[in-house]
């Protein structure tokens, strides 16, 4: 029965014992009538007084994360105790924007007089995405379970994870083209310096580089900020709607996919190459042109997914008729069908170096698989296999008490 129900058959219970105590007399009507009134002057005055001015504040360990790790979230509780809580029910809830999945912590306290509370709990196995917090519900009673007192409250907190980059073996590094093995996350650098802009001098910066204009300008000292160009131009490609077999493996796959792309990022940005990437579904495209920003890269990488924008085999062709030649493209896919090959035919292969990574849930290829690789293969592309069993695939974590 709700809460309000039971205060009112309280209420009739008091008037029909008075009145009995009234008519009948008798100390035991007038002993039941004066505790059934009494307890219902204490369920109006806590329905009154109880979690009166509750606020919450929250504080996340970080609020930018890799896939796979765990955010730690110190929650304290605030509200003036007029009136004694017997129990409270502290419940917190996210929600992972990618998946939809929904995240409870909740816990029983028995506070009485305290005025502040402090709980401490995890949030364990992030996925890639955006986890947004939902709301915080406390709920609390009298003694006697005839007033429940509940309090919402919202607020702006959301915990961003990014891929983890997976490891690169040598298969997966190489791009196989006509004249030999070329690495794909290592290139030469022309040793030219071009200057990308200034910045503010730092302790150990060389006093050649000073930009004595930009320091008379701003009254501070600038320096030039030199820029290794690099000779080669990598494009990286992600089907962001792979249409695999089981159903359930799509989203795995994909995960994949992504930690992949991650790791070539990783991998150019140490050797300060450039690294361009773009995706079938709606997120950002880096253009290949620029020096590679990890933070940026992982950042657009964690927003992959959802209804693709247009098919896989249309950005391959998209993405050629727009990247210069001297760039090479890198195709991280899940579906490999006829349309993918005459895309990547029609994307000049002979011309530019093209490399697919097939990533799959089988234990080996299947014959139309093979077949489909043999045919990439004829037509000037390189191919690579990237298994991910089901032993592998990322699963959503939990919520769980944390010491402080």
């Amino acid at each position: 029965m709700k809460s309000w129900g039971k205060s009112l058959l309280l209420m009739v219970g008091c008037v029909l014992a008075v009145c009995l105590a009234y008519w009948q007399g008798g100390f035991a009507a007038w002993y039941l009538g004066i505790c059934l009134l009494l307890i219902w002057l204490q369920a109006g005055l806590f329905y009154v007084f109880a979690l009166q001015g509750l606020t919450v504040s929250r504080h996340l360990s970080s609020e930018v994360l890799l896939s796979g790790e765990e955010v730690k979230v110190r929650l304290g509780v605030k509200y003036r105790a007029r009136m004694p809580l017997p129990w409270i029910v502290m419940r917190e809830n996210w929600v992972h924007e990618g998946s939809g999945a929904k995240l409870s912590y909740s816990k029983l306290l028995f506070p009485w007089f305290q005025s502040e509370l402090v709980l401490h709990y995890k949030i364990t196995g992030l996925m890639r995405g955006v986890y947004r917090f939902a709301g915080f519900e406390a709920v609390s009673g009298d003694l006697f379970g005839f007033a429940i007192r509940k309090v919402h409250r919202d607020d702006l907190h959301r915990c961003l994870v990014y891929p983890r980059p997976a490891s690169l073996d040598r298969s997966v590094m190489m791009f196989q083209a006509e004249d030999g093995e070329v690495p794909a996350a290592r290139g030469p650098k022309s040793e030219t310096p071009l200057v990308s802009g200034v910045r503010e001098y730092v302790s150990g910066d060389p006093y050649h580089r000073i930009h004595w204009k930009s320091t008379a300008r701003l009254s501070r000292l600038m320096v030039k900020d030199p820029e290794q160009a690099s000779s080669a131009k990598r494009m990286l490609l992600l089907d962001a709607a792979p249409a695999a077999g089981p159903a359930e493996a799509a989203q795995p796959l994909l995960e994949k996919g992504v930690a992949l792309a991650a790791g070539f990022f990783e991998a150019a940005a140490g050797g300060r190459e450039s690294c361009g990437f773009a995706s079938s579904s709606n997120s950002r495209r880096i253009a290949p042109t620029i020096r590679p920003d990890l933070p940026l890269a992982y950042e657009v990488l964690a927003s992959v997914g959802g209804k693709p924008a247009l098919s896989f085999p249309d950005l391959v062709r998209k993405e050629a008729a727009a990247l210069p030649l001297d760039t090479s493209m890198l195709c991280i896919t899940s579906t490999l069908d006829l349309a993918l090959v005459r895309a990547i035919a029609d994307s000049g292969t002979k011309r530019r170096s093209v490399h697919v990574i097939y990533v799959h849930a089988r234990p080996s290829l299947s014959v139309a698989e093979r077949e489909g690789a043999s045919q990439l293969q004829a037509a000037g592309c390189s191919f690579t296999e990237v298994p991910h069993p089901l032993s592998q695939w990322p699963k959503q974590g939990g919520v769980a008490d944390a010491t402080a």
